[in-house]
């Protein structure tokens, strides 16, 4: 048993979890936070329509809709401190027929309710914001300042910000169960590493956060995955795409989705299929054609030889949305989940949400005068905008090899220098799928069939690992088999 006190615990490395450890970690109080997986945003929060919503087609008055309406504002100063990318690029409803146009006033009516500018385009006003918009559809709802976003950066740059203020970031700590006090409050949480004392829990557990709550005899709910299936398309057609585009809500759909990225690919999807399995991530040829059929409806010339890449996400789905409460029946943990795919779009505001549910209800949370507020931003070679900067950037000097400007990824223009940096620092990543996440090396056209030996090179000399034993993302997962 750990000798260790801290004030809270947090469960969850996905972006509510890592918008909470950051908010707490402004504060006086000594936090540990627990994941399950070998590096953050692992769950949802690395495979979502990486949209920065402004919450217009939310119902007004419900806690999702004020939540998402009060991070919005602020996004482009959150990223500009977390080095994250976020452009407000604006997104279209398309509508196709006289039940769409009438979705789409619904919708207008909705979006004004919750204070959201919103304006009405002709058919030929569509074409002229994006012309590759399908020639048939005879009308667009526009919503200037959604945004895209990069919500994998997003949570590594909130776990940075965290740990930097030091925060206690455990990762393949699953959590396995509880010790409790006799007055029921949890006094123990226990991982494989052993039992951590603490003053209070936040269950940010996404798709599992029901057997958080079960291990800690607190109230039962249940939790399930939605599965959604995407296609991702080279950065070839992402100019044909200057806005976020979607087809009319109908009563059983939202709609299908065509996202330009901040990488300036674009993202197809996604589906919306509950299951059982909470580790299936697979896809599957059927629905994936049905994905690209209907995406054709809002872009029927972009060709499906673009597609890169197929994968799949499990949003957490609940019996209850948004629960942000304090159990009624173990006093001092506070859940956070429940949370749909709107969980990036609101999660500043959630984090603040539960802190101050903490210090109304457990601790009081005193400000941390020295508490840093932004994260170092790292020299990129693919965000490097003009060719003097360049320039500058390739012939600057490196005092020593692992600052080296080499590209290593030609696809996505990532340097060694790069993917060493993210090697240290107070989240290092360990693994392949670490590097992919923090630089996007081998996350584009090749998919890391040139570059991922260059990759695991870097990371032997970082982890001491021979470059046949880098794993590609879970320690069960090495990236090639020992030859010795």
């Amino acid at each position: 048993m750990s000798t260790q006190h801290y004030d809270i615990a947090v469960i969850g490395a996905g972006v509510i979890g890592a918008a909470i450890a950051a908010e707490l970690s402004r504060h006086d109080v000594r936090v540990v936070w627990f994941e399950a997986a070998h590096d953050v945003a692992e769950g949802a929060s690395k495979a979502n329509s990486a949209i920065a919503c402004t919450g217009f087609d939310m119902p007004a008055g419900s806690l999702e809709s004020q939540l998402i309406l009060e991070s919005n504002p602020d996004w482009e100063n959150l990223c500009r401190a977390l080095d994250v990318p976020f452009r407000r690029i604006g997104a279209l409803s398309l509508a196709f027929d006289d039940d769409d146009a009438h979705s789409l006033l619904q919708l207008a009516a909705q979006a004004a309710d919750v204070g959201v500018d919103t304006e009405f385009l002709s058919g030929a006003a569509l074409r002229r914001e994006a012309k590759t918009a399908a020639p048939t559809a005879v009308q667009a709802l526009h919503v200037p300042a959604e945004g895209i976003i990069d919500p994998i950066r997003l949570t590594i740059g909130l776990a940075k910000l965290a740990v930097s203020n030091g925060v206690d970031l455990r990762r393949c700590a699953p959590v396995t169960g509880f010790w409790h006090h006799d007055s029921g409050e949890i006094s123990h949480v226990v991982t494989p590493g052993g039992a951590v004392s603490v003053g209070a829990v936040v269950n940010a557990a996404g798709v599992n956060a029901d057997q958080i709550t079960d291990a800690a005899d607190a109230e039962p709910f249940t939790m399930w995955p939605r599965k959604g299936q995407f296609l991702l398309l080279d950065r070839a057609v992402g100019h044909l795409v200057p806005k976020i585009m979607c087809t009319a809500p109908t009563p059983h759909t939202r709609g299908i989705y065509a996202v330009p990225t901040t990488n300036r690919t674009v993202l197809v999807g996604p589906t919306a299929v509950d299951g059982l399995d909470r580790a299936d991530k697979t896809t599957d040829a059927d629905t994936l054609d049905s994905v690209w059929a209907r995406a054709q409806r809002l872009l029927p010339d972009i060709s499906r030889r673009y597609v890169t890449k197929a994968f799949s996400g499990l949003r957490p789905a609940s019996d209850t949305t948004y629960r942000l409460e304090v159990s009624p029946k173990v006093s001092n943990l506070v859940h956070a989940n429940g949370i749909r795919s709107t969980g990036v779009s609101s999660a500043p505001a959630v984090a603040r949400y539960v802190a101050d549910l903490i210090n109304r209800n457990i601790i009081e949370l005193t400000p941390k005068a020295d508490a840093k507020t932004a994260v170092a931003a790292l020299p990129r070679l693919a965000e490097t905008t003009t060719d003097d900067a360049v320039i500058g950037f390739v012939a600057r000097p490196c005092a020593t090899p692992d600052e080296h400007p080499m590209v290593v990824c030609a696809c996505e223009h990532v340097t060694a220098a790069e993917i060493a940096a993210e090697c240290r620092g107070p989240v290092p990543a360990t693994s392949l799928d670490g590097i992919r996440k923090r630089t996007r090396a081998m996350a584009g056209r090749c998919q890391g069939a040139y570059c991922s030996v260059g990759v695991s090179f870097i990371l032997s000399a970082s982890t001491g690992e021979q470059p046949g034993q880098i794993r590609q993302g879970e320690p069960e997962s090495q990236w090639q088999a020992d030859t010795k």
